[in-house]
């Protein structure tokens, strides 16, 4: 499969000098053998079993920076960490996730209309999505994909993990019937290109794709969050940053159009609004905004130092200094901010249907 460039990588000369003066202000994956002889094979040679423990063990061997460990298959192109403390914020953020979907892993009528043989979740993390949906669909194999090999060990027996490249083209021999990603951005240059079309080209005809994904944009209904505050130069420098290491972090809002126009049909589209802290006077969304609150705050610096060192060329120190205010006005209960989180999903039509949703 052929590879995507690290983060920071440019065919074109001067790309690294260009990235140190962009002014942020400025942006809005039967022969016929001649009989000479047998060939001796070499002894010394590894045996498949000793080369699988070997690749194994290189992708878990992950690099450090900035007091953070990163995926090493493919290192350098995903710019957020890896490690304890991003796992733990990774199982935090699935809890509060399902919690807001009413405490649902998906909401494309998949079981309903269709009961699926062969699951797909892209960029999986932890995997905790994958075993969940290995238990609710134990006659259907559930594969999870990722970077990084962070998935445990104890899973359920139609469950399997594979360390992969998702933005390289897919080879699977098999067809799926449901294809699932969750906060993907920052993955990959083109969502539309490297995701919603080649799920297009691997699910079976009647099969649905859902995408639940977040943009590096903040909401409010009231203007207590304003621009030029830390809070929101923050994620407008996140998205340019992302930008200019060529994997967005704003596309999500598109996901509708983007399945629509590579052939899904049954599109259907949701909002929810994730409050940011307690601020919301309702009890549920209250609670949900303290777990996004742990979520950001624990994630803020993996968010930002690697991410920004490679677009800005700025210090960690000079990153965790711009983190101080954001981290403050986070908090402030009296900022009614909210992240739109939006869930798309869409059906494969079949061969005899006209491709209009």
């Amino acid at each position: 499969m052929s590879g995507q460039p690290p983060l920071g990588s440019s065919s074109q000369e001067g790309a690294g000098d260009s990235r140190r003066t962009v002014n942020i202000q400025d942006y809005q994956f039967s022969f016929q053998v001649p009989s000479t002889g047998a060939i001796e094979p070499d002894p010394d040679m590894s045996s498949p079993g000793d080369s699988s423990t070997s690749l194994s063990e290189s992708v878990q061997n992950f690099p450090e920076e900035f007091g953070r460990t990163y995926h090493a298959y493919r290192a350098g192109s995903y710019a957020f960490p890896n490690d304890d403390i991003e796992r733990e914020r990774l199982e935090l953020q699935f809890t509060a996730l399902n919690k807001i979907f009413g405490d649902k892993l998906f909401l494309a009528p998949v079981g309903e209309k269709i009961q699926p043989k062969a699951i797909l979740d892209i960029a999986t993390g932890t995997g905790s999505w994958v075993i969940q949906m290995g238990d609710m669909f134990p006659e259907a194999e559930v594969i999870g994909t990722d970077l990084s090999p962070i998935q445990p060990e104890d899973v359920p027996p139609n469950v399997t993990f594979y360390v992969e490249d998702s933005s390289d083209p897919w080879d699977y021999t098999q067809k799926f019937d449901f294809i699932h990603t969750r906060i993907t951005a920052g993955c990959w240059k083109s969502f539309e290109t490297q995701i919603a079309q080649q799920a297009f080209d691997a699910l079976n005809p009647g099969g649905y794709i859902e995408s639940q994904e977040f943009d590096s944009v903040f909401g409010c209904d009231d203007d207590t969050l304003k621009p030029g505050m830390a809070l929101t130069t923050w994620f407008h420098e996140i998205s340019v940053a992302s930008e200019i290491l060529h994997r967005p972090t704003v596309f999500s809002s598109r996901i509708k159009e983007i399945f629509q126009r590579v052939g899904f049909v049954d599109v259907e589209e949701r909002v929810f609004k994730m409050p940011t802290n307690a601020w919301p006077r309702d009890p549920e969304l209250k609670q949900l905004g303290r777990m996004w609150e742990r979520n950001f705050m624990q994630g803020l610096s993996g968010f930002s130092l690697t991410l920004f060192n490679r677009a800005f060329s700025r210090t960690a120190e000079e990153t965790e200094v711009l983190l101080v205010d954001v981290r403050r006005e986070l908090s402030d209960p009296r900022i009614h901010a909210f992240i739109p989180i939006w869930v798309v999903w869409g059906r494969k039509p079949f061969p005899d249907e006209a491709s209009t949703s």
